[in-house]
């Protein structure tokens, strides 16, 4: 089970919070959501409580984000190079959503600092690849992580060791 957090706006556009939601039961831990645009397409960042990794998808079906959630979440963690069997556990784990609002400024903060990043990089670009934008996110290091990169952090949680070690 998986508890999604979602701002205020998007809360609106998904559906009403539960009052006291249970703990996650995924890997990752809960997940914190915001809607964002750039030019005049629209956007959902999703940030893992647990390792800020980021899974971005397209603003267009926000009534079916909870539903949609876990077949992206799974491109991004195969991207991140998890193991198959590891990537079907939590994408199994996430299917069942609760909804609640948001409880941590660290985290709303990772939201808006992912979101202004994926403007900036995204600016003069006509092509936009969400699963792209994840990972670039994923590899960027984080203030609210000692400055440790979030891929690092998932893929240590998953038992694997980071991509710099992998890479040195």
């Amino acid at each position: 089970m998986l508890v999604l957090r979602c701002t205020r706006k998007l809360l609106d556009r998904v559906g009403p919070p539960v009052a006291d939601p249970p703990a996650s039961t995924t890997l990752l831990g809960d997940w914190y959501a915001k809607p964002f645009a750039i030019a005049q397409k629209r956007f959902i960042l999703l940030v893992s409580a647990e390792t800020r990794i980021a899974v971005v998808m397209p603003g267009r079906d926000v009534a079916n984000l909870p539903r949609n959630f876990p077949d992206a979440l799974a491109v991004v963690l195969a991207r991140l190079g998890i193991p198959a069997d590891a990537i079907q556990r939590e994408v199994t784990a996430s299917r069942d959503v609760v909804l609640a609002t948001t409880d941590s400024r660290s985290l709303l903060g990772t939201l808006n600092d992912g979101a202004s990043w994926l403007k900036f990089r995204q600016r003069d670009r006509s092509d936009v690849d969400v699963v792209a934008m994840s990972v670039s996110l994923c590899h960027s290091p984080s203030g609210a992580l000692g400055f440790r990169f979030p891929a690092d952090l998932a893929r240590g949680l998953f038992g694997l060791e980071s991509y710099r070690r992998a890479l040195s």
